[in-house]
C-alpha cells in the first residue's frame, strides 16, 4: 500500500495579465543530434514565445510549490545553456489571434498551448502548423512529448503535430476511468475489484453481483435511501466505455476496408442494454462528483481521470486526492465479447496539446533546440508518473491500471464526426439510460446522421497509425 501524502500539483494561482519572461533547463541529450550538440550552441537574440491561457500552470508564482519552482529553474537553465530567452505569454485557447498576427505580417508565437478542437484543427486547416517530426534538432515522436495514442487528436493526414508535457506534473486526462471507495468497501466487507481483475473475473456479471452485494451491505450499515452503489457522472460516456469493453471501437473498418460506425452492432447494443439494466435496478444513477467524493453515498464513480489524479488541498468536493479516505482506480469490467486487452478509457476533442507554429519569425532549426530541452523532465523524477505512484494513488495497482489505460487509450472521434452528430449520439444514449428510449431506438435515431458524417470522408484514422495492443 502506497502512503498518500499531500501532493503538489500545479493549479491556478493568479493568472498573469502580461507575459512572464522566464528561462530554461538541464541534460545534454538530444535526439537527431550528437549527445554534446548543445555545447557551444549560441542562440543569443532568440526569444521563444509560448502562448497559453493557463500561464499559472506553466509558470507558477515563486514559492507556490516545489514542482512550480522546479519548472521556473528549468526555464532559467535552458536560457543560460542556450543563451536564449523564453517568454510565456497570455494567449487565447485557439488559433484566431495567431492568424490575425500572420495576416498583419507580424511574427507570432512559436508554440501554442491549446485544446485540439480550438487551436490544433483550426491552425492545421490554415496550413500554419509544423509536424513534430519535421522540426530539426528534436525527435517529435519521443515519449517525453507524450504517449503516441494519447496524442492522436494531434494527428492530421498521418502526421503527429500535437505535443504534451509528458514528464511534467500534469497527468494526462481521459474519460472512462472507474474509481472506487476502498475504505468503504473494506468496512462493508466487500471484495476489492483488484481481486477480480487478478483472477480475470472482472466481468459485467461479476460487477452486477458486486453492486447488489454493496447495495445490501450499505443498507444494513445504515447508509440510507440516498445511497447508490454506482455513481455515473455522465451516463452517455459510460455507455461508450461499456461498448469499448465489449470489443467495439467508435469507428471501425468493415470487411471491404470502409469506415463504419463501430458501436452500432450487436456488441454495442448489448452494452447499452446492460447499462440500462443497471439503471433500472437502482444500481446506477447519474450524480455529481461530490456525491462520491465528498458525500460518500456511492461506492463506485465513473468520470474523467482528473477526479482521481488532480490535487487541490482546498477543494475536497471534486478531487479525490484531497479526500481523507483511500480510493482505487481500475478499468471498466469486461463484456462477453470483450477481452482483457479492452480499455474503457478514451480521449475526446477537448484534449489539450501544444502546437508548433511556422510563422514566429524564428528559424525552426533554433526552435528545435529549445523545444527539445523545454520538454525534458524538470527534475530527477518522472513527473506525473512519480507523483501518481508515490503521492496520489494508494496502491501500485492503481498506477499500473492508469498507465495501461493511457497507453492503450481509445478515441471518440468527435472532431471527425462533427459536434452535432456526437452531441446527438450522447443525447440518444442518455435518453435510453433514463428510460425515454430503448437501446434499439437510440441507435436508430442516430444511425443515418453518423453514417452521413462518416461519408464526408473527413475521418483521420488513429488506430491504423498506433495500433491498440
Amino acid at each position: 500500500m502506497i502512503k498518500k501524502i499531500s501532493a503538489y500539483v500545479i493549479l491556478a494561482a493568479i493568472m498573469l495579465s502580461f507575459f512572464s519572461v522566464v528561462s530554461c533547463s538541464s541534460e545534454e541529450e538530444v535526439f537527431d543530434v550528437d549527445l554534446d550538440a548543445f555545447e557551444g550552441i549560441d542562440l543569443t537574440g532568440v526569444t521563444f514565445r509560448w502562448g497559453t491561457p493557463w500561464q499559472s500552470q506553466l509558470y507558477p508564482s515563486e514559492g507556490y510549490s516545489l514542482s512550480g519552482d522546479n519548472m521556473r529553474a528549468h526555464y532559467r537553465e535552458i536560457e543560460e545553456e542556450l543563451k536564449c530567452k523564453i517568454e510565456i505569454v497570455a494567449w487565447e485557447d485557439g488559433g484566431s489571434r495567431i492568424m490575425q498576427d500572420i495576416a498583419a505580417n507580424l511574427p507570432t508565437i512559436d508554440l501554442l498551448d491549446s485544446h485540439s478542437d480550438h487551436g490544433g484543427v483550426q491552425l492545421y486547416k490554415a496550413g500554419l502548423l509544423v509536424a513534430a517530426d519535421e522540426v530539426p534538432n528534436m525527435n517529435g515522436l519521443d515519449e517525453k512529448f507524450g504517449p503516441l495514442r494519447f496524442r492522436q487528436y494531434g494527428v492530421f493526414n498521418g502526421k503527429f503535430y500535437g505535443l504534451y508535457q509528458y514528464n511534467w506534473d500534469f497527468a494526462p486526462e481521459f474519460a472512462g476511468g472507474m474509481m472506487f471507495n476502498t475504505d468503504m468497501l473494506k468496512i462493508l466487507g466487500i471484495t476489492l475489484p483488484y481481486e477480480f481483475q487478478e483472477n480475470k473475473t472482472w466481468t459485467w456479471a461479476t460487477y452486477e453481483e458486486l453492486l447488489y452485494e454493496i447495495d445490501d451491505a450499505a443498507k444494513n450499515a445504515g447508509y440510507g435511501d440516498d445511497f447508490v452503489p454506482y455513481v455515473g457522472h455522465s451516463p452517455a460516456r459510460d455507455a461508450i466505455s461499456f461498448m469499448l469493453m465489449n470489443g467495439c471501437q467508435v469507428i471501425e473498418k468493415n470487411e471491404n476496408g470502409d469506415y463504419v460506425f463501430g458501436l452500432d452492432n450487436a456488441k454495442g447494443l448489448a452494452a447499452l442494454d446492460y447499462l440500462i439494466g443497471l439503471a433500472n435496478k437502482g444500481l446506477m444513477e447519474q450524480r455529481d462528483f461530490q456525491d462520491f467524493v465528498q458525500n460518500r453515498i456511492g461506492a463506485f464513480l465513473t468520470a474523467e481521470t482528473a477526479v482521481a489524479t488532480n490535487h487541490m488541498e482546498a477543494n475536497k468536493t471534486a478531487y479525490l486526492p484531497s479526500a481523507d479516505y483511500a480510493y482505487g482506480f481500475i478499468n471498466f469490467p469486461v463484456g462477453p465479447d470483450g477481452n482483457e486487452n479492452c480499455v474503457s478509457g478514451y480521449v475526446h476533442k477537448t484534449r489539450r496539446l501544444n502546437w508548433v507554429i511556422d510563422f514566429s519569425g524564428n528559424d525552426l532549426w533554433e526552435s528545435g533546440f529549445i523545444l527539445d530541452r523545454l520538454f525534458d523532465p524538470i527534475d530527477e523524477t518522472e513527473g506525473w508518473k512519480t507523483s501518481l505512484e508515490r503521492s496520489i494513488f494508494y496502491d501500485y495497482r492503481d498506477f499500473e491500471n492508469y498507465k495501461f489505460m493511457l497507453e492503450n487509450v481509445n478515441f471518440k472521434h468527435d472532431i471527425d464526426l462533427g459536434e452535432k452528430a456526437v452531441t446527438d449520439m450522447d443525447n440518444a444514449f442518455t435518453q435510453a439510460i433514463s428510460g425515454r428510449k430503448s437501446a434499439a431506438e437510440a441507435f436508430e435515431s442516430i444511425r443515418d446522421e453518423i453514417n452521413e458524417a462518416l461519408g464526408q470522408g473527413s475521418v483521420w484514422v488513429f488506430e491504423d497509425i498506433v495500433p491498440q495492443e
